[in-house]
Order: C-alpha cells, then sequence, then structure tokens
C-alpha cells in the first residue's frame, strides 16, 4: 500500500511540477531539487525504501534500464558536424581531463579515508566524474553562451556517463570480489570479458537499425511517429542482446547510440523526442527514490565525507580541465566555466543506486555518504550558479560572438 501512495505523491508532484516550472526555472529550481527534498520528506522516513528494501533487486533492473535509455539517448544527442565546428575542446575534455578526473577523486579519496577499501574509492571517484549539463540547464541552453562551450559540454555530458560505465562495473567487481568464495581474477574476468562483448553487441543491432530507418525514412516507408518508438526499442533491443550473449547491457545500449549516429549523421533530432521523453519521465522516479536515500545515507556525514564533496566539485575538477586545456586560446573566465560546470547527476546517482544493491555494511555506509553529500551540493550550486555565470558570461558576447 505504501508503494502505491508513493506513486500517487510522486504522479502529483510531476502534475504540479508542470504548472509551475516555467516560473520556478527563473528561481534556478530545477526539477531534481524538487523531487530530492520530496522523496526525503514523504519517503524517506521508510526504512524499507525501494533501494535497500525487499524489492531492491527489482529496483535495480528499473535502474540499469534507465541508465540504457539515458547512455542510448546521449550518444545519439550530438551530431559528428557539431563535434567538428567545436574544435578541439570536447576531445581535450573527454581524454584529457576525464581520466584525470577520476585519477584525482581517487586521490582525495584515499587521503581522506586512507582505511577504506580503495576499489570502492575508485568506483565512487568513477561514478561521480559522469557529467550531467542538464543541471546547468539555464546555461547550456543559453544563446548568449559562446557556442563552442555549450557545445564541449554537452558533448562531454553525452559521454562521459558512457565513458564512466566500464570503470565503475570494473571497480565495483574488484571491490566485491572479496566477498565471494570464487577468485577476484575469475570475477574480474567475468565483469571484462562482459565489457568485451558488450561493444561488438551494441554496434552491431546500432548500425544495422540506423542504417535501416536512414533508407526506409528516405524512401517515405516509415512515419514520424513508428520511427521514434523504434528509435527507443533500438537501445531495449541492444541491452538485451547483450544480455543473451553474456555482456553488459549498460555498454551495448551505449554503443549501439554512437552506432545509430555513425550510420545516420543526418538523423533528425525529433526522431529521438521518444527517448528524451522516457529519460525525462524514468529520471523523475530516479530522483525521487534517490530522495528517499537521503535521511540515512546523510546520517553519516562527516567532516571528511563534506570535504570529498567539496573538493569533488572543485579542485578534483578544476585541476584536470586546467591541466587539459594547456596550449588553448580559450579566455580566461571561459576556462573558468568549464572548469566549473561538471555537475554530479543523474549518470552518478544510478551508477551509485546500482552499486548500493550489491554492497553492504561500512562499504555501502561510505558509498551513499559519498554520493549523497556530492550530489545534492552539485544539484544545489550548479543549479543557482548557472543562470547568473551565464549572464555574466554572455553580456559580453551578445553581439558577434556567436
Amino acid at each position: 500500500m505504501a508503494s502505491v501512495y508513493t506513486m500517487i505523491a510522486l504522479a502529483a508532484l510531476l502534475i504540479l511540477w508542470a504548472l509551475v516550472s516555467a516560473r520556478a526555472a527563473r528561481l534556478s529550481l530545477g526539477v531534481p531539487l524538487v523531487l530530492m527534498v520530496a522523496g526525503a520528506l514523504i519517503a524517506g522516513n521508510d526504512r524499507d525504501n525501494a533501494v535497500v528494501g525487499e524489492h531492491a533487486a527489482t529496483v535495480r533492473h528499473l535502474l540499469e534500464a534507465t541508465l540504457a535509455v539515458v547512455l542510448f539517448t546521449d550518444a545519439t544527442e550530438v551530431p559528428l558536424r557539431d563535434l567538428r565546428r567545436s574544435g578541439h575542446l570536447p576531445a581535450r575534455l573527454l581524454l584529457v581531463a576525464f581520466p584525470l578526473t577520476v585519477a584525482a577523486g581517487y586521490v582525495a579519496g584515499r587521503l581522506l579515508f586512507p582505511a577504506a577499501n580503495g576499489w570502492l574509492l575508485a568506483m565512487i571517484a568513477a561514478a561521480l566524474a559522469a557529467c550531467d549539463s542538464s543541471l546547468a540547464g539555464a546555461l547550456v541552453g543559453d544563446d548568449r553562451v559562446p557556442a563552442r562551450l555549450r557545445t564541449a559540454l554537452n558533448v562531454e555530458s553525452g559521454f562521459t556517463d558512457g565513458l564512466a560505465t566500464p570503470p565503475v562495473l570494473l571497480f565495483l567487481a574488484a571491490a566485491l570480489a572479496g566477498g565471494y568464495d570464487e577468485t577476484s581474477g575469475s570475477l574480474l574476468g567475468r565483469t571484462l570479458t562482459g565489457l568485451l562483448i558488450a561493444v561488438p553487441a551494441g554496434a552491431a543491432v546500432g548500425f544495422a537499425t540506423g542504417k535501416l530507418l536512414s533508407i526506409t525514412r528516405t524512401h517515405g516507408w516509415s512515419t514520424p511517429r513508428s520511427e521514434r518508438l523504434a528509435y527507443l526499442s533500438v537501445a531495449a533491443l541492444a541491452f538485451g542482446t547483450a544480455y543473451l550473449l553474456h555482456g553488459n547491457g549498460l555498454v551495448a545500449a551505449f554503443v549501439a547510440g554512437l552506432s545509430v549516429r555513425a550510420a545516420d549523421p543526418d538523423l533528425p533530432e525529433d526522431q529521438t523526442q521518444l527517448c528524451h521523453d522516457v529519460v525525462l519521465l524514468l529520471s523523475a522516479g530516479v530522483w525521487f527514490a534517490f530522495g528517499s536515500t537521503l535521511p540515512h545515507a546523510l546520517r553519516d556525514l562527516s567532516w571528511a565525507v563534506l570535504a570529498y564533496a567539496v573538493l569533488s566539485l572543485t579542485l578534483v575538477r578544476f585541476l584536470p580541465v586546467s591541466l587539459s586545456l594547456i596550449g588553448s586560446q580559450l579566455p580566461g573566465r571561459e576556462r573558468v566555466l568549464l572548469g566549473w560546470m561538471g555537475p554530479s547527476g543523474l549518470p552518478s546517482v544510478i551508477l551509485g543506486l546500482i552499486a548500493l544493491e550489491q554492497l553492504t555494511g561500512d562499504a555501502a555506509r561510505l558509498v551513499a555518504a559519498l554520493l549523497a553529500a556530492t550530489v545534492v551540493l552539485s544539484v544545489v550550486l550548479h543549479g543557482l550558479s548557472a543562470k547568473p555565470m551565464a549572464d555574466r558570461l554572455g553580456a559580453p558576447h551578445t553581439k558577434g560572438r556567436l
């Protein structure tokens, strides 16, 4: 019965949000913040909440399905021509800043939690390195901000969740290996094999379906409505195919999205709109579920946890981005914007909740506390700072900059 009341509360919140969303946006209030608070107030006192209760395994599968659609949609979102126009910035952020951010997050964790399992610290560092530009929508959607910066942030957001997923799964497997009778090499080997199977499986599904849909669209054999449903089904097909082959469905969904875009560079944005709408709906449930864990997770809040959250959103992000921009011609304040705008949002939450479903004891409490503190701080700070930063950066560039 409690789950029915929770469903009613979530549905009512989404309807109420639709009524005031435009006005709330002027105050930099986003739906993640609203749903987090609502989840904490409505479901946070229930010890048998969805994430840690008896239905946790089922919720894990729902989280994985949600992340699969997120990964697929993000991978199809950025046209290759936009990447060429944005120059070197996306490559610098993805190939240099991202791995350095994971390494910096691990070092920060080691310094603050020397007794913790190193694989767990690496896992949480990788999960939090996945950026979510939707938390800074007021900035990345502002035409006054230089287009190269908006494109770079969107590309980074679209690809870092896919880049973060394999290391998170590998680090989690390594952390869990000590609790199994099988050897660490066996568990890690199966995890790595699953990742390797996922790549060709996702590529085959994505490229074949993307090419077929492109051909039928060209010849007028399909309708826009049927294509929107088909693209959502591609994510499910890639996920399911990899699962049957004992591969990782999350990585397969991401690779399928990349392959769809490669097979159909001119894919109309409207054709993936249903994917975006499904992501929006599913993410609302994830934010609400995450909020329900906050009262328990933040009970373990300490100065070290808070310090890690602050470092994760500042130095752990700023230093790698600064290093990746060495030799570039970006003005100082544009460097600051790229360094600051690395929000830890939906992908971090889903990856963290998937890990929590498999962790117990002190390990689960540490991961929950670090995830909760960092994401909550990111939702608040990045959400509230996005519009002021857009105003400050955009004002001098309003004419002739783009």
